[in-house]
């Protein structure tokens, strides 16, 4: 009689092992973001002020289907959004639709990023924009969030700041959108987001 050797998993197996438990993590994911609201809305339990800001503030949220946000009540969501910034955002971005524009010195003038999420936002607010963008537009860099579908980045040391055109552009975005957000610049920071200013078609 023969006995039965152990079965040996291979490379092969372990590797679509760890893809399972991570796709099954990534289905597991509670949802929780800190994101940019406005703050004309009704103060949110979990909340951050932007320096300086008067339009807008940071929020955690999470999609509760039609367009609407659930936002959390607890310190452990804070955290969680938290932790999902550091780890996912640039899975967040890459989701998006991310264009930029240069000059004919190919230097990036603008990095205009695009999405249906509700929760774009959350890329704005998150830490790993600043790491990611700071090597391309400079310390201090321009974000414009006019409402839950587009954010904007400009070079702060350009010397034009955000053309004329652009802000108009971005304002009328606001005004006639379901959900606006902002008309303030901010600026990117290694602490954050911290409010410039506002836009003006002049």
């Amino acid at each position: 009689m023969t006995a039965n050797r152990p079965r040996r998993y291979g490379k092969r197996a372990f590797l679509a092992l760890l893809a399972a438990l991570c796709l099954q993590a990534r289905a597991e994911d509670a949802g929780w973001r800190l994101t940019v609201v406005p703050s004309f809305e009704t103060l949110p339990p979990i909340h951050k002020t932007i320096p300086g800001s008067r339009t807008a503030r940071l929020a955690v949220a999470r999609h509760a289907g039609h367009g609407e946000l659930e936002y959390a009540t607890t310190q452990g969501a804070l955290r969680y959004a938290q932790d999902a910034a550091a780890q996912h955002m640039q899975d967040w971005l890459a989701a998006a639709k991310v264009e930029e524009q240069r000059d004919a010195d190919g230097i990036v003038t603008r990095v205009l990023i695009t999405s249906d999420d509700p929760l774009l936002p959350a890329i704005a607010a998150a830490p790993g924009l600043y790491d990611r963008y700071e090597p391309v537009l400079g310390d201090g860099f321009y974000v414009v969030v006019p409402d839950r579908s587009t954010i904007a980045l400009y070079p702060r040391l350009a010397g034009e700041g955000i053309p004329p055109r652009d802000a108009a552009r971005f304002l009328q975005i606001h005004r006639l959108a379901t959900y606006p957000v902002s008309r303030e610049v901010f600026q990117a920071t290694r602490l954050g987001l911290v409010a410039d200013g506002v836009l003006t078609e002049d």
